[in-house]
């Protein structure tokens, strides 16, 4: 019915206003969606809105779904894929990835220890130096895991083996570390400390801890093998880098210039240029083989001709000799030592060792 009085048309007529002014809500279904969009100049303004709310969240949708699936792929890839690669294959036996991982995060906390207690007049530059090891440990740690695979397929074969006591003798060592420890040293306490910043459980120390452990226990039964009592050399050395400059010290030597003092000034090995060339006592075995046969074959007082080594050209002078000669304490734990990585490295030509250490792991490993 049609608005009578003056009143009621003024509503009305404010009805209508406000009406005007309210947006057309309009319904599109999802299943619309597409016909909406193949037919949107036909559509009013209100439907265009429902659809492109509608489109607006299934383009939401599908980015969130494929950016969901990438996340899934590269944590997949992160936490499965990554750590089970082989850094390095020994017999077809993998040496995965996380535990390359592992190693790096154990030796980078012990030579970092290391490094704290080194004098700083120590040449950062020699191999055994902390900070050497610590620039090429991305590399050495795959030797070093393949060095221990080897070493545990091979000890059972030598009859060796460790026990719980043994382990746990080497793993206090370990915790307790280089330098002296307080009255007050808690053994739990600084493990616990180990384990906090290395990222790794007991377990996993543990492992690493036993392989030494191993190695220990072969290095003394191969040394148990060898003459106590070699025959032994006492000789010096100059080691130079060329053969032009092995030829200058042997003229100077002809010359009649001191030995030592020749060492001192010329000599690069600079362990016995300090002390003009002195090596002390030597059995065979701890210099390179050309070194050993050159030497030995030397009578009291005799000099040889320079030498060519991968360590450099040698002039070798020695001083005494000796049939039967108890090692001194130092150099039968050189000797003992290098029995071992002799042993070590006829393993390795002898098996199938694969090296599979890529950039992409090495990134992955140093970021954990």
């Amino acid at each position: 019915m049609p608005p009578r009085t003056k009143a009621q048309r003024r509503r009305a007529q404010r009805d209508r206003r406000r009406a005007a002014r309210k947006p057309v809500q309009a319904h599109v279904r999802w299943r619309d969606v597409p016909n909406s969009v193949r037919d949107w100049s036909e559509l009013t303004r209100a439907q265009r809105a429902a659809a492109a709310a509608k489109i607006v969240a299934v383009a939401a949708t599908l980015i969130l779904s494929v950016v969901s699936a990438l996340i899934g792929v590269a944590l997949h890839g992160e936490l499965v894929v990554r750590p089970a690669e082989p850094v390095s294959s020994v017999n077809g036996e993998p040496i995965p990835a996380s535990r390359y991982a592992d190693f790096l995060a154990l030796r980078r906390f012990e030579l970092s220890r290391e490094l704290a207690d080194v004098p700083t007049s120590a040449n950062p530059r020699d191999p055994s130096h902390p900070q050497a090891q610590l620039s090429t440990l991305t590399i050495s740690a795959v030797t070093e895991l393949t060095n221990a695979e080897l070493l545990r397929t091979q000890a059972s074969v030598l009859g060796v083996s460790v026990d719980d006591a043994a382990i746990d003798a080497v793993l206090n060592e370990f915790v307790r570390g280089p330098a002296e420890v307080a009255d007050d040293f808690d053994f739990n306490d600084a493990l616990s400390d180990i384990r906090e910043r290395t990222q790794l459980d007991t377990e996993t120390i543990r492992s690493f801890i036993a392989d030494r452990a191993l190695a220990d226990a072969v290095a003394d039964h191969l040394a148990a093998r060898l003459d106590p009592a070699p025959a032994q050399i006492r000789a010096s050395q100059i080691v130079v880098f060329t053969e032009e400059d092995a030829d200058t010290v042997v003229a100077q030597l002809d010359a009649y210039q001191p030995f030592e003092l020749v060492a001192e000034q010329q000599s690069t090995d600079s362990a016995s240029a300090a002390d003009g060339g002195n090596l002390g006592w030597l059995p065979r075995g701890l210099m390179p083989d050309a070194w050993d046969e050159a030497a030995f074959a030397l009578r009291t007082g005799g000099r040889s001709q320079p030498i060519s080594t991968s360590q450099g050209w040698h002039v070798i002078l020695v001083h005494e000799q000796s049939e039967s000669r108890q090692l001194d304490p130092e150099t039968a734990e050189r000797r003992r030592q290098v029995t071992y990585d002799n042993w070590l490295q006829t393993l390795r030509t002898t098996a199938e060792v694969e090296f599979l250490l890529t950039p992409e792991i090495i990134d992955w490993a140093t970021r954990r």
